[in-house]
């Protein structure tokens, strides 16, 4: 004879209470020192699965109150009564609708023995999932992830429940609703029933999007943004896009986005969209510290919204003992249509390294349109001169002049999911600027260039990513020394090979880096999140500056390998890295490097 079973509550309740294990254990005893009291241990007898057996220590009452003992046994056993309720939701969630649960307390040991008897029973089977009225738009189970038949589980069906309204959404049904969820348990044949009484309501087209809270910035930059088509079918997918690109803008410290709670007379349902400006201008700063480069600093202003359309003015310094310089950057949004960017950049560098001493300025313009919200392609003009003061390498070449006009044109893809700590995604560009030299003698060449990081997490709890990268680029089609010193490649440093000097990776004259007509180098990282605060990184890093811009190559490749401490900040983590080279090279490498900056390696 079967016997109907409501669960709505219940099972939402059990699901509330599941939380991390506790270790296993059949007993557990009172400390030395009992607190006054009606002291007792607690015991679990029955075939119950270890899993089951942590949940139900984690919500057991009995369990969490063991070290305030009741002052009688009547208190004790009022716990035991709680708890059984609990366990029996417990079983219920995961399909055991038979289980029984019996306590008994043994009075007669020191201290008193609380034993529960559990048997878990059959677990019943989940045999219908159905949505009533029947619809056109309705979802079957397999759309909202239930196998039918399987095994009852809770969790199962509340997330089933979630992918109804979530796909009547996407359908073009904006007020959808789940009314209504009956479970049924049938004792008989061990089966179970689920019935979700649907409210689809009418299907339903976009109307206008309708922005609330604006000061500064304008509403047509904004509707300019908006990814549908009014007279559309509305779709949930397309409300999601547009508020994640607003939260992106990073003008608004509050997104909101829903359809208006009823369409307007012609059936079009508006979207509401709540908006609370941020402050748009910024100062940041920041100070590293490298063995091979000595101790650095930055500094950095921005406004975010110069005219009202999300244009973005940025000016930046930073300074060093080998590297000083000053840049400015000026976008553009919504240039020709919303989706094309339009970015101006100016730099200025003086620089005293190890292959050369000189100063540099670079101007450059460009066009990207985002194709997807992950690829991106971009075409530009720009002008690079430079003055060599010295080139180590060469110092006949002392006080020479370099002009180039280049065309960069690039593409790019990225899903990473966090740009100052990414923990899983991927982050590609390829580029090539054909390069023409303006001054006399000046060396006309190619310069292609790519780079690929990926991040792949292995394990949630505790954190753990594997990231990895490889970079390579050349200038083909002129002769090494024909280019400039400060466009030829490098390697060896915090940003390239961790464990060797700067720039010292790659063709030397001597001690002197003299620069490469090409490049590689690679890097992997296993990122430990310790705690919340801390962690820690082993990594690998490889690679080298070559002579030929194409092969064969002639440079052996160099390993360096060490470990990094990240301390996790608001602003993005703070990294500590010690490197070794791994083939040391006499009177070049020390035996370790150190790197102290904000911001992961990669």
């Amino acid at each position: 004879m079967g016997i109907i079973i409501r669960l709505a509550c219940a099972v939402v309740l059990a699901l509330a209470l599941c939380g991390p294990a506790l270790a296993p254990a059949a007993t557990r005893t009172a400390p030395a020192r009992t607190p006054a009291g009606l002291a007792y241990v607690v015991r679990f007898s029955g075939d119950i699965p270890a899993e089951t057996l942590d949940l139900l220590r984690q919500v057991s009452k009995a369990e969490t109150l063991i070290q305030n003992p009741p002052d009688s046994i009547l208190l004790l056993e009022r716990r035991a009564e709680e708890d059984k309720a609990n366990f029996a939701k417990v079983f219920q969630s995961d399909g055991y609708f038979a289980a029984t649960i019996a306590a008994a307390v043994d009075q007669s040991a020191t201290p008193a023995v609380l034993t529960y008897a559990v048997t878990p029973g059959p677990r019943f089977t989940l045999r219908q999932a159905t949505l009533e009225p029947p619809g056109p738009d309705l979802p079957t189970p397999a759309d909202i992830g239930l196998t039918v038949p399987s095994p009852f589980s809770a969790k199962a069906v509340v997330d089933a429940e979630a992918k109804i309204t979530d796909i009547l959404h996407r359908k073009g049904h904006p007020y959808a609703k789940v009314a209504n969820r009956r479970v049924t348990a049938d004792f008989g044949t061990h089966d179970v029933a689920v019935v979700w009484d649907v409210e689809a309501g009418p299907r339903a087209t976009f109307g206008p999007a309708r922005f609330s809270g604006l000061a500064t910035v304008k509403e047509g930059y904004l509707a300019g943004l908006v990814p549908w088509a009014e007279g559309a079918p509305y779709d949930a997918d397309l409300v999601t896009r547009f508020r994640k690109k607003l939260v992106s803008l990073d003008l608004f410290t509050l997104v909101a986005a829903e359809p208006a709670p009823e369409p307007d007379p012609d059936g079009r349902v508006p979207v509401l969209v709540t908006l609370a400006e941020r402050k748009h201008r910024t100062i940041k700063g920041g100070v590293d510290y490298k063995t091979d480069e000595g101790p650095g600093a930055n500094l950095g202003w921005e406004h975010r919204n110069l005219f009202g359309g999300g244009e973005k003015l940025s000016v930046a310094a930073s300074a060093s003992s080998i590297e000083q310089f000053g840049e400015a950057s000026f976008e553009k949004p919504d240039f020709i249509t919303p989706k094309e960017l339009f970015k101006a950049r100016g730099k200025i560098a003086n620089e005293n390294k190890k292959a050369y001493e000189g100063q540099n300025a670079q101007a450059t313009g460009s066009i990207r349109r985002q194709f997807t919200d992950s690829f991106s392609a971009a075409a530009g003009l720009g002008y690079r001169a430079s003055r060599i003061i010295k080139d180590q390498s060469r110092p006949w070449e002392d006080d020479k002049r370099y002009g180039f006009v280049f065309l960069p044109v690039e593409a790019g893809y990225d899903t990473r999911n966090d740009v100052l700590d990414p923990q899983k995604g991927l982050q590609a560009t390829v580029s090539a600027a054909p390069y023409w030299g303006t001054l006399a003698g000046g060396p006309n060449f190619v310069r292609p260039e790519f780079s690929l990081a990926n991040y792949f997490k292995l394990a949630d709890k505790p954190g753990l990513v594997l990231a990895t990268r490889v970079i390579g680029g050349a200038n083909i089609g002129t002769d090494r020394d024909n280019v400039s010193p400060d466009l030829r490649y490098y390697a060896g440093g915090s940003g390239s090979i961790r464990g060797y000097p700067y720039q010292t990776v790659g063709p030397l004259r001597g001690n002197t880096p003299v620069g490469g007509g090409s490049l590689l180098t690679f890097s992997a990282e296993l990122r430990f999140r310790v705690t919340e605060l801390i962690g820690i990184v082993p990594f690998v890093d490889g690679g080298s500056a070559f002579i030929n811009p194409l092969p064969p190559y002639n440079q052996p490749i160099l390993l360096g390998a060490g470990l990094g401490v990240r301390i996790y900040t608001p602003v993005g983590p703070v990294r500590l890295d010690v490197a070794t080279p791994v083939t040391p090279r006499k009177d070049i490498d020390d035996i370790a490097q150190f790197y102290v900056s904000i911001g992961q390696s990669f």
